[in-house]
């Protein structure tokens, strides 16, 4: 089976400027396309893809995602513009609705995230062509607003975890992308409904992407025990939101009961061998041997996922590595 693209995800969460450094680094081994996160509260995405940009000739710089709720989409359309000067048609904008229960700490009201994120697009699709925008959202109001000149419209990803977020995105996006802890059951339930509601629209084949955290090593139980804290972390900070904890309950077997253990075992530095078992960790991690990896990747894509974009904030060499191994065909 082919393999699915191969990219790489960097979070906001360490410093801008290595970063940058880490991306520069990634076009130089060969990988194509970098998403960039933005969490509230840690570091722009805006400014470390714009130093990217100018640092870089060929690889393709992706917001993995923005909110809408902090930037106006005049201001977004204004930066988009200014970044495709920089560096061509190297962008792809990804949008999401954000978690609520972080923007609560900024006062930010709580909004019908479908709306939300479906305004936004056309907003800025009607602003990038060069076109009057009219449009009375349940964020921003608009009459009449012009950008001064047309720019090339970049694709446009959405986040998407729910079913209608998921047609959404069929019907009218560019591409999909499915949030870190994207389980292979998950991948396929999810692919299925962006083709679906893709075939319904009259549309070809919709990108789907899936962030997954890797670990790869000679020794197979070294690589699924460095994954066995990062699923930790994720099971027991997302425990505790509503919609990202349903990553967990519905597509596998823990619980609520048992996401409580690990959260308190996680938090009090307590070893998480029993309560998160090498087969859940191969649920949402690519871990093990190479070979290992490449058959999970196969898996992913034989589910549906037609681009993994492998979280490499830790681990840059490992990731490029791999990255370069597997498009040579060596595993």
């Amino acid at each position: 089976m082919a393999l699915p693209a191969l990219s790489i995800h960097l979070s906001n969460h360490g410093d801008a400027a290595r970063t940058v450094e880490d991306i520069v680094l990634a076009e130089s081994r060969g990988v194509r396309r970098v998403w960039v996160s933005e969490d509230l509260f840690h570091r722009g995405a805006m400014p470390i893809v714009a130093a990217a940009l100018a640092r870089t000739r060929t690889i393709e710089l992706a917001f993995g995602v923005l909110a809408p709720q902090h930037r106006h989409p005049a201001s977004m359309a204004m930066d988009i513009r200014s970044l495709r000067e920089i560096g061509g048609d190297r962008i792809i904008i990804g949008l999401g609705s954000g978690v609520a229960e972080r923007g609560a700490l900024i006062a930010q009201p709580a909004s019908p995230p479908l709306r939300i994120v479906d305004e936004a697009v056309s907003a800025l699709r009607t602003l990038l062509a060069g076109s009057a925008l009219d449009q009375e959202g349940v964020l921003h109001t608009s009459k009449g607003l012009r950008l001064t000149g047309a720019s090339a419209i970049p694709p446009v990803y959405v986040a998407a975890v729910g079913p209608k977020a998921l047609q959404q995105a069929g019907r009218r996006m560019d591409g999909v992308v499915l949030t870190m802890m994207c389980s292979q059951e998950h991948a396929r339930w999810a692919a299925g409904r962006v083709a679906a509601a893709a075939v319904d629209a009259g549309r070809g084949q919709v990108p789907v992407v899936a962030y997954l955290p890797i670990a790869v090593d000679e020794d197979g139980a070294e690589a699924r025990d460095r994954m066995r804290g990062v699923l930790g972390y994720f099971i027991a900070r997302w425990s505790q939101v509503a919609f990202l904890s349903k990553l967990f309950l519905d597509w596998s077997e823990l619980d609520v009961e048992r996401m409580t253990r690990i959260r308190e075992a996680f938090d009090a530095g307590e070893p998480l061998d029993e309560l998160l078992p090498d087969a859940l960790v191969d649920q949402y991690c690519v871990a093990g041997t190479a070979e290992e990896c490449h058959r999970t990747i196969e898996a992913f894509a034989e589910a549906g996922i037609t681009e993994i974009a492998f979280d490499a904030s830790d681990d840059l060499d490992g990731v490029t590595a791999l990255i370069a191994e597997l498009q040579d065909g060596g595993a």
